[in-house]
């Protein structure tokens, strides 16, 4: 506005005053040229953006290894971070910019590039909200802004206009209230890590019509409520869910690990940590690809399939601890078992730890591989535990 450009505090009037009077580039630009434009604009967002006490590659020369320093003589498409199309910024704050100390806000003007496909700034202390305006980039493809000061609303226009994002890490925010709901109708979204941040109430289905490539979601220590939806199990790409450390209650949707003719792609399901209920649902005992499987802290109840380790063969991490599960150990390893981690104490199960499952473990005979091995050694016999639990579980969590 005219007004910012009159304020000498202000980032506008800061940029005009460099563009203008202090860039050095040669040979001079023609004043309200593409390039004098772009340049404004990139100064905008350098004095908007703290840059004078950035840790590297702000104006002057600091450290700048791949790159130069921002407001320098260089084409601006070649400053740090920076990339251009057809020599339009495309791609800003990229790379070594992850924790370099930027804070402020989004200038408007930054929506100018309407070409930016990649955004990256994790790890710093950019504050406010998401501009509306940032729905003009239709070929954004990264938008990372993990551990900043970001917060709610999501304006539904800027989300609206992202229909090639792919990659969206808001983890570490300020986001607190109910889920966006907006969230979930981006087609192209692929992961979404929105994990450590303050939201509340039910989660929205994602379903495969509206999120049909979506392969990672992180939802982990947030304060969700509510069932699980199932929707999410019918999406045929889906291969990590984390959602632990919410409130989430009732059992798990029957239809996790489906088959969808060709296998099931999920290798991660960490539901640690919530008020969830019943028993494992029989497909997951036929999800092949599973590789964590963690339904530690909850109410479960139950016992275990027999031939668990035999189907789950590429289990890594199997965690059923601080339930209510009981019966006995399933006995026999798959000859291919990958597991390292079996956690199982704080349940009611019974018997004896088999020879199958301690010929596993540091203290058989065989290859080292099952690394870590607790159970209630009071109920339970192992002669090759790694840790023994204590028998009496917890109360649950607000109970």
């Amino acid at each position: 506005t005219k007004e910012q450009l009159l304020d000498k505090n202000t980032p506008q009037w800061k940029a005009s005053n460099w563009v203008a009077n202090e860039d050095s580039i040669s040979p001079p630009l023609d004043i309200g040229s593409q390039k004098y434009i772009q340049r404004y604009i990139m100064a905008v967002l350098y004095y908007a953006m703290d840059g004078p006490n950035w840790i590297t590659c702000s104006e002057g020369g600091s450290v700048c290894n791949n790159g130069s320093p921002w407001l320098s003589e260089d084409d601006e498409c070649d400053w740090f971070g920076s990339d251009c199309v057809n020599g339009e910024l495309s791609q800003i704050f990229q790379g070594g910019f992850q924790g370099n100390n930027i804070f402020g806000t989004f200038p408007e003007e930054i929506c100018y590039f309407t070409e930016m496909s990649t955004i990256v700034l994790n790890n710093n202390k950019v504050q406010g909200t998401i501009p509306p305006c940032f729905g003009r980039f239709s070929k954004l493809g990264i938008l990372g802004l993990t551990s900043n000061s970001i917060d709610l609303p999501f304006p539904d226009e800027a989300i609206e206009g992202w229909t090639n994002l792919k990659l969206l890490l808001l983890a570490g925010n300020l986001l607190e209230g109910p889920f966006p709901q907006s969230l979930t109708k981006l087609p192209a979204l692929e992961e979404l890590q929105i994990d450590s941040n303050s939201l509340t109430g039910t989660l929205p289905a994602f379903n495969r019509d509206d999120t049909p490539k979506l392969k990672v979601l992180f939802l982990e220590l947030n304060g969700l409520t509510g069932s699980i939806p199932s929707d999410i199990f019918d999406i045929e790409t889906l291969v990590q869910l984390n959602i632990t450390t919410n409130f989430f209650n009732g059992s798990l949707p029957a239809n996790i690990g489906q088959d969808f003719g060709n296998s099931n792609p999920l290798e991660v399901l960490d539901a640690g940590r919530n008020d969830l209920t019943g028993e494992i649902p029989e497909n997951v005992y036929n999800a092949s690809n599973m590789v964590n499987l963690v339904l530690s802290s909850n109410n479960f109840t139950g016992q275990i399939r027999s031939d668990i380790f035999t189907n789950l063969f590429q289990l890594r991490i199997l965690a059923l601890d601080n339930n209510g599960f009981s019966g006995p150990v399933p006995e026999t390893l798959s000859p291919l078992s990958q597991l390292t981690t079996l956690a199982l104490q704080k349940n009611d199960f019974d018997g004896v730890i088999s020879d199958s499952i301690c010929n596993a473990t540091v203290k058989g005979n065989a290859r080292i591989q099952l690394r870590s091995l607790t159970i209630d050694c009071e109920e339970v016999t192992c002669e090759c535990c790694t840790n023994c639990g204590i028998t009496a579980r917890p109360r649950p969590r607000g109970s």
